[in-house]
């Protein structure tokens, strides 16, 4: 069954119960949901580019670095702007120390649990920075 067919029933039940037509609307994202895909699709894109000039570096001993250099610094700034110190901590080991060279991946561990904090996805990332967030809003 479809998402249409869905809403559709579920708009059919809704008729039914208040007796009269109704419609219904999907729901606008929140200003939340609308920056936190902003981050995802951010921190996607700069571990894309990273990659990108470390593989030009490295296969093809072509050095962007110098050239990415300002675009960088550019971002760095607006993070500054944006971010406390601790969450841009964390954006930059997740864009620039996580996923090594080698193939391996570092993982966060909880000091007194032990446990391990997801820190995978971009999503990860951004509840991190939000949790973050809430500690320093106390």
């Amino acid at each position: 069954m479809s998402k249409k067919d869905n809403v559709d029933k579920i708009k059919s039940y809704i008729d039914d119960i208040l007796g009269t037509k109704s419609s219904l609307k999907e729901k606008l994202p929140s200003k939340k949901s609308h920056e936190k895909e902003l981050f995802c699709n951010m921190i996607s894109d700069l571990q894309f580019v990273n990659g990108r000039t470390m593989g030009m570096k490295h296969d093809y001993k072509i050095n962007m670095m110098d050239y990415d250099d300002p675009f960088y610094t550019a971002i760095e700034s607006l993070l500054k702007i944006h971010y406390t110190q601790q969450q841009q901590n964390i954006i930059n080991w997740w864009l620039y120390d996580k996923f090594l060279p080698t193939g391996e991946i570092l993982v966060l561990t909880n000091k007194d649990t032990e446990e391990i904090i997801p820190s995978d996805t971009p999503e990860d990332v951004w509840e991190l920075i939000q949790e973050h967030e809430k500690k320093n809003n106390k």
